[in-house]
């Protein structure tokens, strides 16, 4: 085949570039199946009306919903046990080997004069079908994730019905007598079994939840209580099976309306029964029928299906099925006419499969994850039964007005539809957040999370573990208990920590003062009564020292600890001196004034560091704007103990002038790289109110961790409304690194969202214009290059790739268009594909088109050859390798600077030397390191 044809055939059936073989293979899978199982159910059903009759139809309806009922329980154990390969060649083997006992009893005469072979092939083809069905769907989506099912799913179930057209033509066409139609049955099963262990033997899985794992955590019998559990918490779960529910409803009471108006027709027609019944008039009619709307399914299951999906999303096609029975039964309450029984045949023949099945199929991927092969079984085995069930109990009591049953049926489906529209992207949005790890949430945020019945759970296994574990588990535990602020747990805390050792009270008494309960008088009488009971010299110390802070301690109890060789409790007499709330004469309080202030120089002019550090605490305690002043040098101090305590000092005092002290801790932030100094200067800088600050601290933020930039947040948006032209000003300006211009971009979507979102398309369209370059680049320079080593260079363009799509997400999550920008930006690295597929799926509800439109080629998992046509197509040019090495030496990101630096070394490209010091003249302490270094070699 010529390239040209290749890809129009590609672009008909929307198969990408390398998935010919593999779809080709699940295309002719669902084929050879739906083929046999079609000829088995439907020849079963004409030949049930002519041998046993329409009247009959409720108690096979009954029969089947039975035997479905038994069946799925078998499934939900088989799925929990062994793997969906196993599963569906075992359900081939039980067909094979009830057809070649049909063949059986029909070569040796028996039960052809009896009902039960016609009741026993009715019932057989149903759950060969329904199982099939099943097992076939679930095998392959072991193969696919849901970007492929958007784009294939269509096309394999066309391929369903081109099998079911097959079949409508054979029984039109009267070919077949019952053994040959038997046989015909037996070969197709045959060969789908050797089809399946094809698939299995060539084609490598997707990845997807391991059942055998699952299995083990359920194997003491807790398995189906955990799992009908599972099924009751999630509304989307539930609003999924009761759609399939009164799909099924629909399905039985329409078939039986038209079933029962096409006998009476044809009732009086002159009829040949020979072969059986297949030859039949009523059989050819159904035939016909069967393959023109078969041949309608294919059309629009392979050209319509997977595009209208891609252009309105799965929630309008929810509703096509639901509206058009409205349409049907409306019409058929007021008219006689054949054409509304033909059109119930069409929906329960057509649109009930291509449609809804698809849709089926899609929708299932947003239920639990764990559980989503067992729900398919659960809806397909054991609801539709019901359904089914419900439907015969309907039709017994409400015969005669079957048409307005169905009509007030399809209302309630109508309405189901909607609300399960309104509840797909929060059950996808489950999906991705209920295994994700949230390193971002506090305590407080955890347990706000949690219902009340988690929280009481939670409230006694923190207990046990302060009761009984070891003292780091005593200490995370008691902060856990401290944030439920709750006055029983705080009891039953101080009981159980009164009978713990010395050291564990030390380390917990920091834990209370950080609480809501620092003041508490349960905490300071327990407090009290440490120091009653236990004699420990630090414990008296430590808890002096916590009083003292709060103003509780009396200066007369503990003046004369002001020289005391423990330079705790001499912190402790100091600050009781300044700060206790303690009434006294004001003579005694200046004496008590001018004696702290004595001792306290005397540990600020130290050599000691430990009294160094008591001093500069002090001053953070008690100290005043003034105190600032003093403590701004110790920021850089050698030791690295005197500067931390330094800046936690300035951050307690809460005085920090905007004109004189602000820039000078601003400015220690870009040179000092110690994790709690800079913690500590942020803090110290919340309260300045001055947006002139606003360029200086994002542009030092570049270096920070993730609590800090957290934290230099907060100290932004406190500024408020004045901060959002220098914000807007760095989201926009793209010779910032990505992270500043993405802290400006989240402080200005809480500030001013509104005007992120007028500036939004313009820096995704910039963002997506680099991500391409990237992406192209990184596929293309080695091949123009064979002679050279670029896989350094490569690994570089693929990081820059992936960095951009994280800006891109973040910024969108920020600016509103998606939710939990971070769980989104961490889902699309997963491993996993069928994650990546729900990211990219989740994208697509909530940003805007025209943005998703841009932003689908990079994040779906498509072939990188549609993602460098793409580029291509744009009008991007390809640039050549010193082009691409110019290019990354103005970028933000320092790693494409400084590669591009060091390519151009070992390249020994002309003017290299004075392209470097030009960048030198730009670039930070960090980057001057590394040029001096090439220039210096």
């Amino acid at each position: 085949m010529s390239t040209a044809k290749k890809g129009l055939l590609q672009r008909i059936f929307n198969i990408y570039p390398g998935e010919e073989r593999n779809a080709l293979l699940f295309a002719f899978l669902g084929f050879i199946w739906a083929f046999g199982a079609t000829c088995a159910l439907k020849f079963a059903d004409a030949l049930f009306l002519l041998h046993v009759g329409a009247e009959s139809l409720p108690q096979a309806y009954t029969l089947i919903s039975f035997g479905m009922f038994g069946l799925s329980f078998i499934l939900l154990y088989s799925f929990h046990k062994f793997s969906s390969y196993h599963i569906y060649l075992s359900t081939l083997l039980l067909g094979l080997f009830f057809y070649i006992f049909v063949f059986i009893c029909l070569t040796l005469h028996i039960g052809i004069d009896s009902q039960w072979l016609w009741f026993a092939l009715k019932l057989a083809g149903f759950f060969l079908f329904a199982v099939l069905m099943t097992c076939y769907w679930t095998f392959i989506d072991q193969y696919h994730h849901m970007q492929d099912a958007k784009r294939l799913y269509s096309l394999f179930s066309s391929t369903i019905f081109l099998g079911a057209t097959s079949t409508g033509l054979l029984m039109n066409s009267g070919l077949l007598n019952l053994d040959h139609l038997i046989v015909l049955i037996l070969g197709l099963l045959s060969f789908t079994y050797f089809w399946v262990s094809l698939i299995a033997r060539a084609m490598p899985l997707v990845a997807h939840e391991d059942m055998e794992q699952e299995g083990q955590v359920y194997e003491n019998g807790n398995y189906f209580g955990f799992f009908f559990k599972s099924i009751i918490s999630s509304r989307f779960t539930l609003l999924l099976m009761t759609s399939n529910f009164l799909i099924y409803l629909l399905l039985v009471i329409t078939e039986y309306n038209y079933m029962y108006t096409f006998e009476y027709y044809f009732a009086n027609q002159p009829d040949s029964n020979a072969g059986g019944g297949t030859e039949a008039s009523l059989t050819r009619f159904l035939g016909q029928c069967l393959a023109t709307v078969s041949a309608g399914n294919l059309f629009f299951g392979l050209f319509i299906y997977s595009r209208m999906v891609r252009r309105f999303g799965i929630s309008s096609l929810l509703l096509i099925t639901p509206t058009l029975l409205m349409i049907a039964f409306t019409g058929w309450s007021l008219s006689t006419s054949l054409i509304f029984p033909l059109i119930g045949f069409f929906v329960v023949e057509g649109t009930l499969y291509i449609i809804d099945d698809n849709n089926f199929n899609l929708l299932l991927n947003a239920v639990p994850t764990k559980l989503k092969y067992k729900i398919r079984v659960m809806i397909e085995s054991f609801f539709e039964p019901v359904g089914m069930l419900t439907s015969a109990l309907l039709l017994s009591f409400f015969q005669n007005h079957s048409k307005l049953l169905g009509l007030i049926l399809a209302l309630c489906s109508f309405l189901v539809a909607l609300a399960l529209s309104a509840n797909y992207l929060k059950a996808l949005f489950f999906n991705l957040s209920a295994n994700a790890v949230r390193f971002q949430r506090t305590v407080i945020d955890w347990i706000n999370k949690m219902s009340e019945k988690q929280q009481k759970t939670a409230e006694n296994s923190l207990l046990e573990i302060f009761k009984l574990g070891d003292e780091q588990a005593q200490l995370f535990s008691c902060e856990g208990l401290l944030a439920f602020e709750d006055l029983a747990i705080l009891k039953r805390l101080l009981n159980y920590a009164s009978q713990m050792k010395a050291s564990t009270k030390i380390k917990l008494i920091p834990q209370f003062e950080h609480s809501l309960f620092a003041k508490h008088s349960l905490v300071l009488d327990a407090m009290q009564e440490w120091v009653e009971q236990d004699f420990d010299p630090c414990l008296r110390s430590t808890v002096y020292f916590y009083l003292a802070k709060q103003g509780l301690l009396h200066p007369e109890k503990i003046i004369g600890e002001v020289q005391n060789g423990d330079i705790l409790l001499q912190g402790a007499a100091i600050i009781a001196l300044k700060k206790s709330l303690a009434y006294l004469p004001p003579t005694t309080a200046a004496y008590h004034r001018m004696l702290a202030a004595h001792h306290l120089k005397t540990l600020l002019d130290s050599h000691q560091e430990e009294e160094l550090c008591m001093g500069l605490q002090i001053l953070g305690i008690v100290g005043s704007a003034h105190d600032v002043d003093i403590l701004i040098p110790y920021l850089t101090h050698p030791s690295l103990t005197v500067a931390r305590t330094a800046a936690k000092s300035i951050a307690c005092t809460g005085f920090v002038d905007s004109i004189r002290q602000a820039p000078l801790i601003i400015g220690q932030l870009t040179q000092i790289s110690d994790h709690e100094v800079r913690l500590a200067c942020l803090k110290a800088l919340e309260q300045v109110n001055d947006s002139s600050f606003v360029d200086d601290i994002i542009q030092a933020s570049v270096h920070f961790r993730p609590n800090e930039r957290r934290l230099a947040e907060e100290v932004i948006f406190k500024m408020g409304l004045r901060a959002v032209p220098a914000l807007l000003s760095i989201s926009r300006d793209t010779q910032l690194p990505d992270r500043c211009r993405l802290l400006a971009g989240r402080i200005l979507g809480r500030l001013a969202n509104p005007q992120l979102r007028a500036n939004l398309s313009d820096i995704i369209r910039q963002e997506i214009e680099r991500a391409y370059l990237y992406f192209y680049h990184h596929h293309t320079i080695q091949s123009h290059h064979p002679e050279l080593d670029l896989s350094m260079l490569k690994d570089v363009l693929i990081t820059g790739y992936h960095s951009v799509l994280d800006f891109i997400i973040q910024i969108l999550g920020v600016a509103g268009e998606v939710e939990d920008e971070e769980l989104l930006s961490r889902s699309l690295r997963s491993r996993n594909p069928k994650v990546r597929s729900q990211v990219v799926e989740t994208l697509e509800k909530t940003c805007e088109p025209e943005i998703f439109r841009l932003l689908q080629p990079l994040v779906d998992d498509i072939p990188y050859e549609e993602k460098i046509r793409a580029y291509v197509k744009s009008g991007h040019k390809p640039l050549n390798l010193n082009n691409l090495l110019d290019k990354m030496s103005d970028s933000s990101a320092q790693i494409d600077q400084i590669i591009a630096a060091t390519m151009k070394y070992h390249l020994n490209l002309p003017d290299w030397r004075k392209s470097l010091r030009q960048q030198m003249s730009r670039q930070d302490e960090i980057f001057h390191r590394f040029a001096y270094e090439l220039l210096e070699t």
